[in-house]
């Protein structure tokens, strides 16, 4: 091999016990940058070096030679998993073509060995799952006297005249977090016989949350494996592989506007947990000043009710014919298929007096003009891939090999999705939120008593494929590969497209000159090529009839009321250009792979580069204009992206009985965009948050990070009038009020002084993956980094009478007393936006991670023995400690690989933390 790629084998996912598969590559395997998030069953943020694309940037996945892409790895059963390979330049993602330039995660999963005896695999543990910290907010009396300082200083009245009769009060953190259970089981069965061979598996997995306890916020997971291989004749071999998978699930609001952390963090700490006002409803209390949009907490859980139940089939039928000695054909079948119900239930609740959210008034009745609402959803996916191959392999005068793959597939994609929301549950009770017990109707004062959605798409693809590999004495080695695809996800004047990659590799530790005893094995290693990338809003390329959000849909969600009855339509949404084609990835890598020490020290080390052409943006409106109708998108943009990967290995055996195992990752990158529109201004921004106002604080932008913080710099805080008169022209800035900096030198503050505040993505990450064995014993060790990663604190509402952090005991009170742009005076009356977007926010959210600790004892004794080839029983604490110097509740916060998602990377709203979990397991093998 001479590209670059790096292998998880199933002993290091089995001793980490991921929930998902994801967890395994975080830290273990160079290149790679998995950020997780604490929601039960929820999908890390995956990226194969870097960022490149503005429309999405997942990698593909492919199991067992699969070409479908299952998308989310959260189907597999991690104890079925053998291996899983990560390729990363184009030498070895090229040949997957317009799908491979944001790289591929092979999944290799286990199968029987041919004459071998039944053994059988249980593993089970249980666990507990708590919250790691908790922030740091005001308690009752301390806010009570920041809300009459505010108060005061706006010229307003006292609000609370008798401090001392507050106390505490009530930290809503602990009521929200809950101590969560967790547990996993999993039951396999492999052999084979001289003519067939077999894995069969069934596994449970179950993980509540801690945000809400396992009521409000659980996920769990069945799965059945079945993998057969049969020998039909000595050159015919059939394998049938299947996997069923149940997924079902249930959550809370997190890392939103509004989000149950959120509310926890920054509800009135006066208020008491249960409500004890007469002649109201309700169970919980309420504030009599925080009178919208911030809630309770525990009602907000109370009156959360959703879930999601969804199926997934997939697999391969493939045979395998041996034509000739030398030449073997593969014709393989994969497919899979999914569907998914999902149901959520909006109850009439009781806020509190004169909230303005309420719609149950305090005596239980419903506020005039209000509504319950039920939603149901329904997906159903299938797609397809069918590939034939040749593999040829043969020698020339025994010193030159030759390997040769060529083939053709072809792929399709489609589904349906279908939803509908009534109003008027019976009883407001999710007993009966059913779409067909609610009774609501459209009227020509409500037209959202009754709605639906229903949208069909597809998408198809044909190629064909081939590699070329060669090596002289394995001293020598090139490779070649190449795909042409044809897609109709793109315009139709640019349907097709080629991609290619070369390599080449020096064995030099086999030249004759090199004679260093300490390398046992060198080789040098180069890769270019191109690779493509489908994952694009499929809006770009078609033209979108609102209501049909898809691939070529039509939609009914519109509509317009006439007579009182409303009517389901359409309209236009945007136009297409025939013109766009596929994003272009051009990839370059220079490494090198080393062991030393009699195969006991091993180093690898990759230079990588890569430039990103064609992405999506739209055009000037000069070239398309139709009526209000936003111009279509064409391929301007691009991005550069650049780093290096390192992995290093240490094997040790100190005597007969102490073995060490050391495994060190490290990875750099660094995401450029150096192209948006024609004239290079266009930005895309990220969703709002709610700092007070509404506000996006990541921008995708020529000339920076992709995703970057976007906002004021500060320069400390003005301490009396003569410094505010001698700055820059800054609107209702007063003593103790952020200075904020003139960045372009105009003299005044403006929109324009905004500038790149922070980069959530980290400028190195790093991993530890330490294993010993003495004797009977064994521990495992895994220790996970990020640095260099800046976070967006962005769960403080700054509300009149929100609570705050404690930071703002340290704020300004008088000239002298602090110049901390982070702690301002505080006041009601903030004419100076204080709280706008700014560097007053941004942490430095670099972390260490102690991700996983291990300890087993495998029983040796001669009874066991005579029933169990393995007995192990093993406790276990994941994420058992974080240092990082961030102050929210978890500094790894991530988003998704689509823009959408890779705009609120790093962007703190109350983000649901990752769980410290201490389980007890046993693994036995008979």
């Amino acid at each position: 091999i001479s590209g670059s790629v790096s292998t998880v084998k199933s002993d290091q996912i089995e001793k980490l016990k991921p929930v998902r598969t994801e967890e395994a590559l975080q830290g273990t395997v160079s290149g790679v940058s998995v950020v997780q998030s604490g929601s039960p069953g929820s999908k890390p943020t995956i990226f194969i070096r870097g960022i490149s694309s503005n429309g999405g940037n997942a990698p593909l996945v492919i199991v067992d030679g699969g070409i479908q892409s299952l998308d989310d790895l959260n189907s597999i059963n991690t104890i079925d998993i053998e291996s899983i390979s990560i390729l990363k330049d184009a030498a070895l993602t090229a040949i997957y073509g317009v799908s491979g330039a944001n790289g591929v995660i092979l999944v290799t999963t286990k199968t029987g060995r041919k004459n071998q005896k039944n053994e059988f695999a249980f593993s089970t543990y249980f666990g507990m799952q708590e919250t790691i910290n908790k922030l740091g907010v005001l308690n009752a009396t301390e806010y009570a006297a920041m809300v009459n300082e505010g108060s005061t200083l706006a010229g307003g009245n006292i609000i609370y005249s008798d401090l001392t009769k507050l106390g505490v009060g009530t930290n809503w953190q602990d009521q929200v977090f809950k101590t969560a259970s967790i547990q996993s089981h999993s039951l396999t069965v492999k052999g084979g016989s001289e003519k067939m061979t077999y894995f069969l598996s069934g596994a449970y997995t179950s993980q509540g949350g801690i945000v809400g306890g396992d009521g409000k916020s659980l996920f769990s997971r069945a799965n059945f494996t079945s993998n057969l291989n049969f020998d039909l004749t000595p050159k015919l071999k059939f394998i049938v592989n299947t996997s069923a998978v149940f997924l079902n699930s249930k959550g809370v609001a997190e890392n939103s506007f509004n989000s149950i952390l959120g509310s926890a963090i920054n509800y009135d700490p006066t208020v008491p947990v249960y409500n004890n006002v007469p002649n109201t409803i309700g169970q919980y209390g309420f504030s009599n000043n925080i009178l919208s949009e911030i809630y309770n907490p525990l009602t907000k859980l109370e009156n959360t009710y959703n879930k999601n139940n969804g199926f997934k089939l997939y697999g391969k039928f493939e045979f395998q014919y041996q034509l000739l000695k030398n030449l073997k054909l593969t014709s393989r079948f994969s497919y899979t298929k999914y569907d998914d119900n999902s149901k959520s239930f909006d109850p009439l609740v009781f806020w509190g007096v004169n909230n303005v959210g309420n719609t149950l008034l305090a005596d239980g009745s419903t506020v005039a003009g209000s509504h319950n609402s039920v939603s149901s959803n329904k997906n159903s996916n299938f797609n397809f891939g069918w590939e034939t191959f040749a593999n040829y392999n043969f020698n020339i005068k025994e010193d030159h090999h030759f390997e040769a793959v060529a083939g053709a597939s072809l792929y399709k994609n489609s589904g349906n999705a279908a939803g509908a929301s009534r109003q008027d549950v019976p009883f407001n009770s999710w007993t009966f939120a059913d779409f067909t017990a609610a009774t609501g109707a459209n009227t020509s004062t409500n037209s959202s008593g009754l709605s639906g959605y229903y949208y069909q798409y597809f998408n198809k693809k044909s190629s064909v494929f081939g590699r070329f590999n060669y090596d002289y004495k394995e001293k020598y080695l090139v490779s070649f590969n190449a795909r042409y695809d044809g897609s109709n996800l793109f315009g139709k004047n640019n349907k097709f497209g080629a991609f290619a990659a070369g390599s080449i590799g020096w064995v030099i530790s086999k030249e004759s000159f090199f004679n260093v005893k300490a390398i046992d094995m060198l080789k040098l290693r180069a890769s270019s090529g191109s690779t493509g990338n489908d994952n694009s809003t499929p809006a770009f390329y078609t033209s979108i009839v609102t209501g049909g959000p898809s691939y070529g849909s039509t939609g009914n969600s519109n509509g317009y009321t006439f007579g009182g009855v409303f009517y389901p339509g359409s309209t236009v949404g945007s136009l297409r250009n025939d013109n766009v084609i596929w994003e272009a990835n051009r990839q370059t890598n220079i490494g090198f792979d080393m062991v030393l020490l009699k195969n006991k020290f091993a180093i690898t080390f990759d230079y990588y580069s890569k430039a990103a052409n064609n992405l999506l943006f739209y055009a000037q409106p000069s070239l398309y204009t139709i009526g209000t109708l936003p111009p279509p998108s064409a391929n301007i943009g691009a991005t550069k992206t650049s780093g290096i990967d390192v992995q290093l290995t240490y094997n040790e055996t100190i005597g007969k009985s102490l073995k060490l195992n050391n495994t060190f990752t490290f990875t750099t990158v660094k995401n450029l965009v150096t192209a948006t529109n024609e004239d290079g201004t266009a930005k895309q921004f990220g969703g709002y948050y709610f700092n007070g106002q509404p506000q996006s604080v990541t921008v995708f932008e020529k000339g920076h990070a992709p995703g970057y913080f976007y906002g004021y710099k500060t320069d400390g805080l003005f301490q009396n009038a003569a410094q505010v008169a001698a700055s820059p022209t800054q609107l209702g800035a007063k003593p103790g009020d952020i200075k904020f900096v003139d960045v372009n030198g105009d003299g005044k503050i403006t929109e324009d002084d905004k500038t790149n505040i922070g980069n959530p993505f980290p400028k190195f990450i790093m991993g530890y993956n330490l294993n010993v064995e003495y004797k009977n014993f064994d521990f495992t060790a895994f220790i996970y980094a990020s640095i260099g990663n800046d976070v967006y604190r962005a769960y403080e509402r700054n509300a009149n009478y929100t609570n705050k952090d404690r930071s703002i005991l340290a704020r300004w009170t008088g000239e002298g007393t602090t110049n901390n742009a982070k702690n301002p005076r505080y006041t009601f009356n903030d004419a100076n936006s204080n709280i706008r977007v700014s560097d007053r926010y941004v942490e430095d959210g670099s972390f260490v991670k102690v991700k996983n600790l291990q300890l087993g004892y495998t029983f040796s004794s001669k009874t066991i023995k005579k029933v169990f080839s393995k007995f192990r029983i093993y406790a276990q604490v994941k994420n058992a400690f974080t240092f990082t110097k961030y102050r929210g509740f978890d500094p790894e916060i991530g988003g998704g690989t689509d823009i959408g998602s890779i705009l609120n990377v790093g962007i703190d709203r109350g983000a649901y933390p990752q769980a410290r979990t201490y389980a007890v397991g046993l693994d036995i093998k008979f």
